[in-house]
């Protein structure tokens, strides 16, 4: 082989080396980009926290942590990217953060709607889902597709950078936060709640 047909060789090596690592780049962006919460395809609108945060959600020991405490107030978009707010309106307030990828959170839903379905929620109280720690690489996302899914009926905030859930304490999903009417915490709950002892709570709730 001639000293030109050598360098020629060397030259296609060289260029299928630049292409193979153009492709590796662009592999490893997107695999990167896939695990990170974006906000492409969901709900649009500026999320807002107001009021101190609370302490981190304390486990079995969390009612001598946060009971009595003010909840922050914030606002979000809805499904429909209309600014919802946490405000004292004179109701009790229920709050279920979720998240869309979480399999607790996918039973949690429709056990909770179920009992919404069957007992409706009481005069003097508003349930809240809030959906946060968003990302697009994992199960249902987008999750206003999920919960139209699952057929939920109540209100639904998108907490898009987990403002909210950070002002609330959040360790863990699903994670439920029961604010009396002047908005201060009665109990934190994270886990899987039986479906008979939500609509309890929500009946408690109305009786504050």
């Amino acid at each position: 082989m001639t000293m030109q047909g050598n360098k020629l060789l060397n030259k296609n090596f060289i260029i299928a080396g630049i292409v193979l690592l153009v492709i590796g780049l662009a592999v490893a962006i997107g695999v990167t980009l896939s695990s990170e919460p974006i906000a492409a395809g969901l709900p649009e609108g500026e999320t807002t926290v107001n009021g101190e945060n609370l302490p981190q959600y304390g486990g079995e020991n969390d009612d001598n942590i946060a009971v009595g405490l003010p909840g922050p107030l914030f606002s979000g978009p809805n499904q429909n990217s209309e600014i919802v707010s946490l405000e004292k309106n004179g109701n009790a307030k229920a709050l279920l953060f979720l998240a869309h990828w979480c399999p607790h959170c996918q039973n949690e839903v429709p056990a909770v709607q179920e009992i919404i379905n069957l007992m409706g929620v009481p005069d003097g109280v508003d349930v809240i889902a809030i959906a946060t720690s968003i990302d697009r690489g994992r199960d249902n996302y987008p999750p206003q597709e999920w919960l139209a899914r699952e057929g939920w009926s109540e209100t639904q905030i998108y907490d898009l950078d987990k403002d909210i859930a950070t002002a609330y304490g959040l360790t863990s999903f699903p994670y439920w936060v029961f604010l009396d009417k002047d908005l201060n915490v009665i109990a934190r709950r994270a886990g899987n709640l039986p479906g008979d002892y939500v609509g309890q709570l929500l009946i408690q709730l109305a009786n504050q």
